[in-house]
């Protein structure tokens, strides 16, 4: 069963209306009823129709059902619910006897993640071969408009090469949109994104941001490169560079190709970080496996409210079987088999002893893929240090790194309250040559840092 803590039932809130909402609902007066047992907790509330609203939580992997008509995942009700189980599950009567309505939906989530497989249906040869050259014109169509996109970005980086880069700062977002929006319909959205780092280039930091837009133009071209080049790249290598130009393998074919890289662990989620760009929204979790030492990206994808396919918490460890997009570095994967969901765990962790040591560690991975511009760490006896107004996390033999303006100053406090301005063992996202904590394992417990 999973048993989470207030804590960890908190981060599941889509926003802070619903956090707000959850919290009152928490209350054992404003249920009609509720039980649980091992796999799953569920109750009745009355709402403004007639016929109660009917709430479900799977305990095992972490997902809700409610019969409300909220758009939000998960809604205030499944928040309140089980808000109220981890602060007391005294409260709630355990049985093994379930209301038909729970009974059809947790068993159908059981049997789904029993991996049933549908009958292969057979095709004759002509309408396969039908289907492959059909398939075959619409890759090749495809691929001239991704050229031709990428011999118009190419154009363009080179007449800001011509006039200057000093001149950016006064172009505006617009500019830099005029292009992106140039490259999507192209097809070609890897480079749309390349385009969009410049408009979160912070152009009023000094002389900062001249490396920045350096750094993103030198990026991009060799992306460009890479891509009219391509034939000549290792497989692997090719996969990435198809990928960041645009050309992303679907999820349903990753997990029916037989081929891929597959890791079955027991993996550490290391921290959520939500972007939204207009109606979409990016939800990233980063893992870490407890047997294997291997990370792992988790990307999901929601327009507007529509639910996101995986609900994993932060600070928890999850059983699971996980697919790997092939790639010289694989690293972004999905989740093939979800299990269990462990509140506390406590293998051992390995971890880099020094920033000398992570900082090898990082280039070899650079060497992989250059484009990396995100990587998890884990390293040993890190303590927060600050000098003049920059805040810094120090190893055991006094190597620096600083820590990420992204950070804010809520966040910093929070991290100086977890750490007490003790040595403890932290993880972290590379940023550049920046890096964004994490968490920290305090007293054999990881604490995560709300990023």
């Amino acid at each position: 069963m999973n048993r989470l803590s207030e804590e960890q039932v908190l981060q599941l809130a889509p926003d802070a209306s619903s956090l707000k909402s959850g919290k009152d609902l928490a209350n054992v007066k404003k249920w009609l009823n509720f039980k649980y047992n091992e796999r799953v907790l569920w109750g009745e509330m009355q709402g403004s129709g007639k016929d109660p609203y009917r709430t479900q939580i799977d305990l095992v992997s972490t997902a809700f059902k409610c019969s409300c008509p909220s758009r939000k995942f998960p809604c205030k009700h499944g928040l309140g619910l089980f808000l109220l189980f981890a602060r007391d599950p005294s409260v709630m009567k355990q049985t093994d006897d379930e209301p038909t309505w729970v009974k059809e939906w947790i068993d159908k989530r059981q049997a789904k993640a029993e991996k049933i497989v549908e009958p292969i249906v057979e095709i004759d040869d002509k309408t396969q071969a039908k289907r492959e050259k059909d398939k075959l014109k619409r890759e090749n169509e495809r691929l001239a408009l991704v050229q031709a996109g990428a011999a118009e970005l190419e154009l363009w980086l080179k007449d800001l090469l011509r006039g200057g880069f000093l001149s950016l700062p006064e172009k505006g977002s617009g500019f830099f949109d005029k292009t992106a929006a140039r490259m999507v319909d192209a097809k070609a959205t890897g480079l749309a994104n390349m385009v969009k780092g410049f408009t979160k280039i912070n152009f009023y930091n000094g002389t900062g941001w001249h490396s920045e837009v350096l750094a993103q133009a030198a990026g991009t071209f060799l992306l460009l490169e890479s891509f009219k080049n391509i034939e000549k790249q290792t497989p692997s290598v090719q996969e990435d560079i198809r990928s960041l130009v645009g050309w992303s393998q679907k999820k349903a074919e990753l997990l029916e190709d037989e081929t891929g890289e597959k890791i079955s662990d027991t993996w550490l989620v290391l921290n959520r970080l939500t972007e939204h760009e207009d109606d979409l929204t990016i939800q990233k979790h980063w893992l870490f496996g407890a047997k294997t030492s291997h990370f792992a990206l988790i990307l999901d994808f929601s327009y507007k409210n529509t639910p996101f396919s995986n609900l994993l918490v932060a600070g928890t460890w999850l059983d699971a079987e996980l697919v790997f997009y092939p790639s010289n570095m694989p690293f972004r994967a999905v989740i093939k088999n979800q299990g269990a969901t462990k509140a506390q765990f406590h293998p051992p962790v390995s971890s880099s002893h020094n920033w000398q040591k992570a900082q090898e560690a990082f280039v070899e991975k650079l060497i992989l893929n250059a484009w990396a511009d995100e990587l998890p760490q884990i390293l040993s006896q890190l303590t927060v240090a600050k000098h003049d107004d920059m805040w810094f996390l120090q190893d055991t033999e006094g190597g620096l790194m600083p820590i990420s303006r992204l950070m804010s100053f809520e966040k910093m406090m929070q991290l100086l309250a977890l750490t007490g301005g003790k040595a403890l063992d932290m993880a972290v996202l590379r940023v550049q040559d920046t890096v964004v904590p994490l968490g920290v394992f305090v007293d054999n417990n990881y604490k995560i840092i709300k990023i």
